[in-house]
């Protein structure tokens, strides 16, 4: 019953809830998905580098173990320059003993795993993107409010939203 009386002589007194405000409840909704997806970009991120680390470090490996500085750049898809870079970087490897084959095999597969990593990255981003021009364009949260929750620049926020149609915010995840 959302109306009672009071014993002492009078009244109604409406016992029911209010109905959320609309802008409220996205906004809501919008801070949450952009705080889960910067912490999504940023675990990203440092699985990326903790990668290339690897990626790096079996690439010196392989350099130190004599294999030909060509036939690494075209395994790990780097530049000539970038595998002595990184083979000049490493000097405290020696010798493993390990075949060519094997390193190839390694080298591939952390590039595999790195590619797989990188489209992640470009879908998160491009969720992210979305939430942004949503929140924008329904004008319940500010730019500066944006620039904290994405971790982004307002300037940049503006740039990358810019003449992006909002998506509805159920869908924007």
């Amino acid at each position: 019953m959302p109306f009672t009386t009071h014993a002492d002589g009078g009244g109604y007194r409406y016992r029911g809830k209010r109905k959320p405000d609309t802008a409220a409840v996205q906004a809501d909704r919008i801070r949450s998905q952009l705080r889960e997806e910067r912490r999504r970009l940023s675990f990203n991120a440092s699985s990326i580098r903790a990668l290339s680390v690897r990626l790096n470090q079996q690439v010196a490996q392989a350099l130190c173990d004599g294999m030909k500085v060509t036939r690494l750049a075209g395994a790990a898809e780097l530049s000539r320059w970038a595998v002595r870079t990184i083979g000049l970087s490493s000097e405290d490897l020696f010798p493993s003993g390990v075949p060519a084959e094997q390193h190839l095999a390694v080298i591939g597969g952390l590039k595999a795993e790195l590619a797989g990593l990188e489209e992640t990255k470009a879908a998160l981003e491009g969720r992210r993107v979305k939430l942004l021009a949503t929140a924008r364009r329904l004008g319940v949260m500010d730019d500066y409010e944006l620039a904290a929750l994405s971790g982004l620049q307002r300037e940049t926020i503006r740039k990358m939203t810019w003449g992006m149609q909002p998506a509805p915010v159920s869908q924007a995840v």
